[in-house]
């Protein structure tokens, strides 16, 4: 009775020579084993010395994945193993979805809904860690224009537009050491590390060509974007980085509402 309840709850049990034929098997062993499997792989001949391991077996043919664990011993005859199989594959099903699901809140914490670029949260926990000691830093940190003058005449969905708008022209320019952020409203930042400063200044332009490809759709969204530049290279201050770049995205936003004649506010 006891190995009956073993044998159901195992699933299948084998044992093989020390050359790896097999000795017995019952029948929920057999049937695996005559299906399309990396038994081979996963149950190699008995060794001197080898403890007992743990495998997964794979079962083409109907899709399950098992797990065995496997003993060697010694009798008269010589080295033998004793498999012990088990169908996990429900565990496995299991364990995916809770992967794909964990996966997907991660995804949901660090990124900004509208816009699916990093967010706020995620910008501040790389800024106290990655962002710290890297041998260059380069900052643009933008802030939209004009997004309550759109929102209050065309409505919120507009306003929505733009800011997706923005982030688009700096999703052309995203790469791994190249991250574009959402950090507020119509507030992004961009950070590229391991850049020189020719190369940061290169990708300044490349998203400023890439903003005005945009901005020759005609859909009524102008984006207009205030960006301020700053570069530090190795021994540099985080926050006096940061803090130059949003001095200048000011002075820069400042300047581009003079020039279009616009008020000196959001």
């Amino acid at each position: 009775m006891i190995l009956h309840f073993i044998r159901e709850d195992i699933g299948g049990i084998a044992i093989t020579g020390e050359d790896g034929s097999v000795l017995y098997e019952d029948e929920k062993a057999a049937q695996f084993r005559n299906g399309k499997t990396n038994w081979d792989t996963a149950c190699p001949p008995a060794a001197p010395g080898q403890k007992a391991e743990m495998w997964d077996l794979l079962h083409s043919d109907n899709k399950k994945t098992y797990m065995v664990v496997t003993s060697t011993f010694t009798d008269n005859d010589g080295m033998k193993q004793i498999h012990h199989l088990t169908d996990i594959s429900t565990y496995m099903s299991l364990y995916k979805d809770i992967t794909d699901y964990s996966r997907v809140l991660k995804t949901e914490k660090d990124h900004d809904g509208l816009t699916g670029l990093y967010n706020k949260g995620k910008f501040m926990e790389m800024k106290r860690t990655l962002f710290q000691k890297q041998d260059t830093i380069a900052v643009l940190n933008m802030d939209v224009n004009n997004l309550k003058h759109m929102n209050d005449c065309f409505g919120h969905e507009a306003g929505d537009r733009l800011i997706r708008k923005a982030a688009e022209s700096l999703k052309r320019i995203e790469a791994r050491n190249v991250m574009p952020f959402r950090t507020g409203g119509d507030e992004f930042v961009v950070v590229a590390i391991h850049v020189t400063r020719e190369e940061a200044e290169k990708i300044r332009r490349d998203w400023e060509d890439g903003l005005a490809v945009l901005n020759q759709a005609e859909d009524g969204i102008p984006c207009v974007i205030a960006c301020g530049f700053a570069f530090g290279e190795k021994g540099y201050d985080p926050d006096e980085v940061f803090a130059l770049a949003d001095e200048r995205m000011y002075e820069d936003k400042k300047a581009k509402k003079l020039k279009a004649g616009q008020p000196l506010t959001r």
